[in-house]
């Protein structure tokens, strides 16, 4: 009887550790496949983001153009127009376009393919100047509140798109507070290990978190609400762009934006931007060019849409200059061949033919080197190429004071390479 009870010990716990053994292995099996589907739903998401950002980029080229043919022909309008009547219906045609432009600059943002001027910014200084702003965009019944480090938190970002990407965090954490409550921004500095929830990023970043005390998010709307029209407002309270133009930002920055959300509790965005040693007031030189005195003489304006090549040539000839106009490269090489008093080139960057616009540009460097060239884009990959390469690009649409900045720019030749640009 002994026996069999010493032979009976030994065997149990045998059969004991086993069991702990299986059991461990399947937690570990289990903690796997819980990765591993974390890692595939953040992939299935960033390609959903990435085909939409592609679709909205296209389609925003295409209005930009538009819209340039719209807003010159408004201001030539005006021009002509004295009435009181004809200048209203003439404002309101600008309005419109304006607010067209804010659309397409929304979407661009968020297909990453704004074109941005970065800058060296301490978001440890920069966040709390922003609070008036953004005391002003909430109610009386929402308290705001701003937490940052001691430490500096550098980041090399568009000022402008940072500022609004801010405001767009605010403006839907009001939003999601409908009876008041607290909005609390906080800064600090992480170092991120490639984990598939910050989409594997990896390094130093800053970390802007926005939260909210509001009702929060339920599970199944979260993964859509970086989409660009994806809203869940009532109609004619929100465009559903906000929040795609924060996500476009941070990762055409170079980082990302995450969030998490409680039902009943409220929600955090999280922006993370790679952070720089560079010192604050590096890029400013870039930011705010030197004006230059600017002698016009005779341009070339090539542009395969004829629409828009009629507004260009008005604006050129209102700022003073002869024009010529080409539909496309290889044309506007057989006008430079022809006529030795052409100064200055101004392209779009699509164009059929083979050739675009940088790549004319690179040709005429060659062949007439004392010609500035100066490339427009409604939205182009080559863009950030352009800008690496020495050019002034100027954004579609623009009006003859934004042509008239990109000019002098493009005839003292100092351009600097804008990592952020498109592209």
């Amino acid at each position: 009887m002994a026996s069999h009870l010493i032979f009976g010990v030994p065997a149990t716990l045998f059969i004991l550790l086993i069991i702990a053994i299986a059991l461990r292995r399947t937690r570990r099996l289990y903690d796997e496949a819980q990765r591993r589907e974390a890692a595939e739903g953040a992939l299935r998401q960033a390609q959903r983001l990435e085909a939409i950002g592609h679709l909205t980029g296209g389609v925003a080229h295409d209005f930009n153009n538009l819209l340039m043919i719209v807003s010159g022909s408004a201001e030539r309008l005006r021009r002509d127009l004295t009435s009181e009547k004809h200048r209203r219906i003439i404002d309101m045609i600008m309005n419109a376009t304006s607010r067209g432009e804010s659309l397409t600059r929304q979407l661009l943002a968020f297909s990453r393919r704004q074109m941005l001027t970065p800058a060296v910014i301490d978001l440890s200084k920069r966040l709390p100047e922003l609070k008036d702003m953004l005391t002003r965009s909430l109610r009386d019944d929402i308290t705001a509140e701003i937490a940052i480090p001691d430490e500096s938190c550098a980041v090399k970002v568009d000022p402008s798109e940072l500022e609004l990407a801010i405001l767009n965090l605010a403006v839907n954490a009001r939003d999601a507070m409908p009876r008041g409550g607290t909005l609390s921004i906080t800064v600090e500095p992480v170092v991120l290990e490639g984990k598939p929830a910050e989409e594997g990023l990896s390094g130093e970043f800053v970390a802007i978190r926005v939260s909210d005390t509001g009702g929060g998010i339920a599970p199944d709307i979260l993964p859509h609400v970086f989409e660009p029209y994806f809203t869940t407002k009532e109609v004619g309270k929100g465009t559903g762009l906000g929040l795609s133009q924060v996500y476009g930002f941070a990762k055409q920055s170079g980082g990302t934006a995450t969030i998490a959300s409680t039902v009943g509790r409220g929600t955090v965005i999280t922006l993370y931007l790679p952070r720089t040693q560079e010192l604050p007031g590096a890029s400013a030189a870039r930011m705010q060019p030197e004006a230059a005195p600017l002698r016009a003489g005779t341009a070339l304006v090539v542009e395969d849409s004829p629409e828009v090549a009629e507004v260009a040539a008005a604006y050129f000839q209102q700022l003073g200059y002869m024009v010529k106009q080409a539909r496309g490269a290889s044309e506007a090489l057989e006008v430079l061949g022809k006529d030795a008093n052409i100064e200055l080139v101004f392209s779009d960057i699509l164009m059929p033919g083979g050739m675009n616009g940088v790549e004319l540009g690179h040709a005429i460097r060659r062949r007439y080197p004392a010609v500035p060239v100066l490339l427009a884009t409604g939205y182009s990959e080559s863009a950030r190429d352009a800008v690496q390469q020495g050019f002034v690009v100027l954004q579609k649409p623009f009006d003859v004071a934004a042509l008239d900045q990109a000019l002098r720019e493009a005839r003292k030749g100092k351009v600097e390479p804008a990592p952020g640009l498109a592209g």
